[in-house]
């Protein structure tokens, strides 16, 4: 009776060890998933602060520029204008991916002034007129950027 005793005793530790792991690695698993939702979150927060100075700087770049390509055009300066309206476009790539989620009908304003306005400046001969109303047109549709993203 000994052994039969011996066996079952130690069946049951067995299956009791077995059991007290099983449920140490699922307590395991959900600190490590509390973990990882509490990593996601965080990064969440500092991509969507990383997201607001980027449109911020991208903005404030982007004003400075379409400023500099309306003095331009005041003055008359076609090759300054050539090399300046590009400029534009290459600065909005920089940020437009943070833009369009966020803002998206002013992100549709920009495209739909920054177009034009690009490519009036590589036009030759240059739409002065145009090109100038466009510009301005841009430049406020970038203030209102700048101000929603404050």
């Amino acid at each position: 009776m000994k052994p039969i005793h011996s066996l079952i005793a130690l069946t049951l530790a067995g299956t009791l060890s077995l059991v007290g792991c099983g449920s140490t690695t699922n307590s395991s698993a959900t600190n490590s998933n509390q973990g990882s939702q509490a990593e996601k979150t965080t990064q969440s927060t500092a991509n969507k602060e990383t997201s607001s100075t980027d449109i911020k700087a991208g903005v404030t770049k982007m004003l400075s520029i379409a400023t500099d390509l309306k003095k331009q055009i005041d003055a008359g300066d076609e090759a300054k204008i050539k090399v300046t309206g590009p400029q534009l476009e290459d600065t909005w790539h920089t940020f437009e991916d943070s833009v369009k989620p966020k803002y998206p009908d002013l992100y549709e304003n920009v495209e739909k002034y920054l177009d034009p306005t690009v490519a009036g400046s590589k036009a030759n001969p240059i739409d002065k007129k145009t090109l100038a109303n466009l510009d301005e047109q841009l430049i406020q549709v970038l203030n209102e950027l700048e101000q929603k993203a404050k």
